[in-house]
């Protein structure tokens, strides 16, 4: 019993070997938030090119609420304002139609070649698709998106936003 009390002790003033330290700033957390959450306005999240890379817009909900509405939305390209502040789209300006066939795995179908848009383009779709998903409670079960055009049918892809 007396070696057990001398070993507790010891643990316990050596301790772990960490030295304290203060907050380390990091930024913001991420979230994915519920465009439909009480007390909000009822809010989507695009995504378009800022940077030569994917980044989120929010906007309030103007064309109706789903993954459909929120990628017909993204094919309206940027806004005035989001343009002033740098945000461009690699996809065709209201190109022609575009679904979110459920899964699995989840696939978007769009009416316009897939082949000349930039994997930057794809992935604006992708991303888009995935926050209107989870906005409406849903999600892809591998985190992955299949993405077919009347030229192609891409293989499944995974949102690559910064």
């Amino acid at each position: 019993m007396k070696k057990l009390l001398v070993l507790a002790v010891v643990l316990l003033v050596s301790a772990c070997g960490v030295k304290p330290t203060g907050v380390v700033p990091a930024g913001p957390a991420p979230t994915l938030r519920n465009p439909g959450g009480p007390g909000r306005d009822a809010e989507v999240i695009l995504y378009f090119v800022l940077d030569g890379r994917v980044a989120p817009v929010t906007r309030p909900i103007v064309n109706g609420r789903g993954a459909e509405a929120a990628l017909s939305t993204l094919l309206d390209g940027p806004t005035e304002a989001e343009r002033a502040d740098g945000y461009v789209s690699a996809l065709p300006r209201r190109a022609g139609s575009i679904a979110l066939v459920p899964g699995p795995p989840a696939t978007i179908d769009v009416s316009f070649p897939l082949k000349p848009i930039a994997g930057v383009g794809v992935n604006q779709l992708v991303c888009t698709a995935f926050a209107a998903l989870a906005a409406d409670g849903g999600y892809s079960i591998d985190g992955t998106i299949a993405v077919s055009g009347p030229d192609v049918q891409l293989p499944y892809q995974a949102c690559q936003a910064s």
